[in-house]
């Protein structure tokens, strides 16, 4: 019974092995196929990096062209905002040239239309002393009439 203790053992111990070494094996090849995988992987992260820098570098020159207009837009802002503020600076002193030089045209129509009505009224002054004269004149000329010998 000692021997077929033995036996039984070492048939124990064999089987164990046996399973020890199918077991490794099993793992080993999984190991292998992980091995690829990453390897796949990381294939195709070094694909993708290029593909993504080959992508970045048009979208880079992009971003700085874009920054660059935009400065130039930004120059342009700035200039047109000096221009604006030329122009409404022109306007007001058009405005103020306008309204200075109506003020001097009411101002100057006012005087020639004083000095007409000057000349009217002497005009109308003169008039009434001629008048006047004819009138002294012509009752100095003719007698006074009576108005009962008309009668």
């Amino acid at each position: 019974m000692a021997e077929w203790s033995a036996a039984v053992a070492a048939a124990a111990f064999v089987a164990l092995v046996a399973g020890l070494l199918i077991g490794l094996r099993i793992m080993l090849r999984r190991l292998g196929q992980a091995q690829a995988s990453v390897e796949a992987m990381q294939a195709d992260l070094h694909r993708l990096s290029a593909e993504i820098g080959a992508v970045l570098q048009p979208v880079e020159q992009t971003a700085k062209g874009v920054q660059q207009s935009l400065e130039a837009a930004g120059g342009l802002v700035q200039a047109v905002r000096q221009v604006s503020g030329t122009v409404e600076r022109t306007s007001s002193a058009v405005e103020r040239v306008a309204t200075t030089l109506s003020a001097s045209a009411v101002k100057h129509a006012e005087r020639i239309a004083a000095g007409r009505q000057l000349d009217e009224a002497a005009q109308w002054a003169q008039l009434g002393l001629t008048a006047w004269h004819l009138w002294q004149s012509r009752g100095k000329a003719e007698p006074p009439r009576d108005s009962r010998a008309n009668d």
